[in-house]
C-alpha cells in the first residue's frame, strides 16, 4: 500500500489522492472491497485524513494475515449494516479482541428483502422479472428516505468516536455502505462527482471479483439471469444519482436533509470537518 501522507504537504496528499485506484485499497485477501476514504480534496482545498473512514464489503472470509492487518487498524468501532440474516449465515471474523467493538445498525432495504424473505431457488427464478436498473435506483431512494434514523445513528458513531478510526460495511460494500460513505464525503465537503468516482471503485474492486462466478452462473443458468444478477453486482452513477436526487425531493437541498433529517448542527457538522479533515 502506499505511504500514508496525512503529516505531509496538501501537495502531496492531492498526488496521492489522484493516483491509481489500487492505492485506496488496502489488500485484504478476504475482503475486496476494503478502502480508506483518505485523500479526497474538498472544494475549499482540504484533505480527507488517510487512516480513519473505511468502507468494506463482508469480512466473513479474512484470512489469519488479514486479522493481523485489521487489528494494525485500531478501529474504535466497527459499524455493520447487514441485516440478521446476513449475520447469521455469514459472521464477521474479526480478531477475538475486536467483537465488542461491532455497532449494528441493520438496513433491510428492497434488495436485502428479497434475499432475507426467499430460498436461493425463489431467488433465481424470481430473477428473470427483475429490471436491476430500476429495482436498485429504488433501493438508493429507499436509503434516502426510509432509512434516515439508521444514518443519524451512524453520525451519531462518527462524532463519538472523537477522529479515532472506523470501518462500516454491509455485504458488497456497495449499496447501504455507498451510500453512507457518499453522504459523509459531501459532508466533509468533497465534490459531489469525486464522491461519484468513489462510489464506482466497488466496480474495480468487488465485481470485478464477481467474474468467476457470474461466468459459471451463466454457464448453469443461462445468460439472462447472469445479466441480472451482474446488473445487481454493479455500482451504477444511476444508483447513487437517484439517492441524491431523492434527497433533494424530499428536502429541497443536500444541507437541509443534514440538519432536517439526519438532525445535525452546523456545530455537528463543523466538528466532523474538524475530526476527519487536514
Amino acid at each position: 500500500m502506499a505511504e500514508r501522507l496525512e503529516n505531509k504537504h496538501p501537495d502531496a496528499a492531492a498526488v496521492q489522492a489522484f493516483t491509481v485506484a489500487r492505492e485506496r485499497r488496502l489488500p485484504f485477501s478476504g475482503a475486496k472491497n476494503f478502502r480508506d476514504l483518505g485523500g479526497y480534496r474538498t472544494l475549499d482545498g482540504k484533505f480527507v485524513r488517510w487512516g480513519l473512514l473505511y468502507r468494506s464489503d463482508s469480512l466473513h472470509k479474512l484470512t489469519k494475515s488479514d486479522l493481523k492487518r485489521l487489528s494494525a487498524l485500531g478501529l474504535e468501532w466497527i459499524v455493520d449494516f447487514r441485516s440478521p440474516k446476513e449475520k447469521e449465515e455469514w459472521p464477521d471474523r474479526l480478531p477475538a479482541d475486536m467483537v465488542t467493538r461491532i455497532v449494528e445498525i441493520p438496513i433491510v432495504d428492497s434488495s436485502t428483502q428479497i434475499y432475507q424473505q426467499s430460498s436461493r431457488d425463489e431467488i433465481l427464478k424470481n430473477l428473470k422479472n427483475i429490471d436491476p436498473n430500476h429495482y436498485l435506483a429504488g433501493t438508493n431512494r429507499e436509503l434516502a428516505t426510509r432509512f434516515t434514523a439508521e444514518m443519524r445513528k451512524f453520525f451519531d458513531i462518527l462524532l463519538s468516536s472523537n477522529g479515532r478510526p472506523i470501518l462500516f460495511h454491509c455485504t458488497a460494500g456497495k449499496d447501504r455502505t455507498g451510500f453512507a460513505a457518499a453522504i459523509t464525503l459531501r459532508m466533509l465537503g468533497i465534490p459531489q462527482d469525486v464522491v461519484m468516482e468513489d462510489y464506482l471503485l466497488t466496480n474495480k474492486y468487488y465485481f470485478v471479483a464477481q467474474r468467476r462466478n457470474l461466468l459459471l452462473l451463466r454457464l448453469l443458468k443461462g445468460r439472462q439471469i447472469a445479466g441480472v444478477v451482474s446488473g445487481m453486482l454493479k455500482a451504477d452513477p444511476a444508483y447513487l444519482s437517484a439517492a441524491f436526487q431523492a434527497v433533494d425531493r424530499n428536502h429541497g437541498s443536500f444541507d437541509d436533509y443534514v440538519h432536517d433529517a439526519l438532525g445535525l448542527t452546523i456545530q455537528n457538522v463543523d466538528r466532523l470537518k474538524t475530526l476527519y479533515l487536514f
